[in-house]
């Protein structure tokens, strides 16, 4: 199906479209039939598109329960951020080209299309039935494992994997693309700049912060030096799925299935990134500090199951370090934006409060 007749809106999604889709996907019979549907907005945290949940109505045979299509975000300047960011770009082509036979811990998807216009949709599984993350509220240490044993998998897919080079140069270096660091370290200035009047935080870390925007540049370049691998880049629990173990799988990290949404970030790193991001956001300043350590020890010993060697702790706490300065950095250029809601607002208020709790801890500073 050529991308140009993709649906632009809800409204476009019509039963037929649907119908061959799923049949095309091999997710529904040729003889099945799709009589009606219900499409309802859905709201899974994110700020750079609109999701909505669609209820198909069969005549004949059966399908998906439910399925989740996403388009681009309603608010021009969101659309606008994305598209110079190649967001959508990299959230299509991670479905096409990385996910294919089980490589990223992410949903079944069963439409990946850009739009002449530069805007996407993706036709997904329906994940409402699994226990979604709240970065808010956090999460036990079972389920913080199990995240980073899930992402590792993906690390070490791409560990130094010549594939990074040869066939994913389209993935940018670091989140931000070296590219555009200038540009992005002037919006951290002024993200920072409202930060700091409007966010309670510790009187000596201002002076960190104030580092950080000056060696924005450098902290990339760090980050983007090998080893690289693939990284999700918003690796947090409002986009993390978990399908929680039942008794008889005894509860353990290796029972619990994560699934990862929102892939627009992805890009090439080091895989070190995802950790900082992740624990540095998730969890309440007590239990990241109890929980910090043996956390990163099960993802390098993670990398190491898959075959990663050679991964020192000590590279690994500094790019730590690193990157939690840069998701500072994410967090008040997001924290600066429009928010969609009170709740968003709240995330990023809370995640730059933790974040800075985090680099104070790990003396992220000696890293400026």
């Amino acid at each position: 199906m050529s991308d140009a007749l993709l649906p632009r809106s809800p409204a476009a999604i019509t039963p037929e479209w649907l119908e061959a889709r799923l049949v095309e996907a091999r997710a529904l019979a040729s003889s099945a039939r799709i009589a009606s549907l219900r499409i309802a907005p859905v709201d899974l945290g994110g700020v750079n598109g609109d999701v909505y949940r669609i209820t198909p109505g069969y005549a004949t045979g059966s399908g998906p329960a439910s399925l989740i299509v996403k388009f681009p975000a309603s608010a021009a300047a969101s659309r606008g951020v994305a598209r110079f960011q190649r967001w959508y770009e990299r959230e299509v082509r991670a479905y096409r080209e990385l996910a294919t036979a089980g490589a990223l811990p992410a949903p079944t998807c069963y439409v990946a299309g850009l739009t002449d216009d530069g805007g996407l949709l993706l036709l997904l599984e329906d994940l409402g039935a699994r226990r979604h993350g709240d970065q808010l509220a956090g999460c036990s240490k079972r389920e913080a494992d199990a995240a980073l044993r899930a992402i590792a998998r993906v690390h070490a897919r791409w560990w130094g994997a010549p594939a990074l080079e040869r066939d994913l140069a389209w993935l940018p270096l670091t989140t931000v693309g070296l590219d555009r660091a200038q540009g992005v370290q002037g919006a951290f200035a002024r993200g920072w700049g409202l930060a700091r009047q409007a966010v309670a935080l510790p009187a000596r870390f201002r002076p960190i912060a104030d580092r950080a925007v000056e060696r924005y540049p450098a902290l990339l370049e760090e980050a983007a030096t090998p080893p690289l691998t693939v990284v999700h880049g918003d690796y947090r629990l409002d986009n993390l799925f978990f399908d929680e173990p039942d008794a008889a799988a005894g509860g353990d990290a290796a029972a619990t299935r994560v699934t990862a949404i929102d892939w627009q970030f992805t890009c090439r790193c080091r895989g070190v990134y995802d950790v900082a991001y992740f624990l540095g956001l998730d969890l309440p300043p007590d239990d990241r500090r109890t929980l910090e350590r043996p956390l990163l020890d099960a993802y390098l010993e993670a990398l190491a199951a898959d075959g990663v060697a050679g991964y020192e702790r000590g590279a690994a706490q500094r790019m730590y370090a690193v990157a939690l300065l840069l998701a500072f950095a994410t967090f008040a250029i997001g924290a600066a934006g429009a928010h969609a809601d009170e709740r968003m607002r709240l995330v990023h208020e809370v995640g730059l409060g933790r974040l800075a709790e985090a680099i104070l801890d790990n003396d992220a500073a000696r890293v400026l």
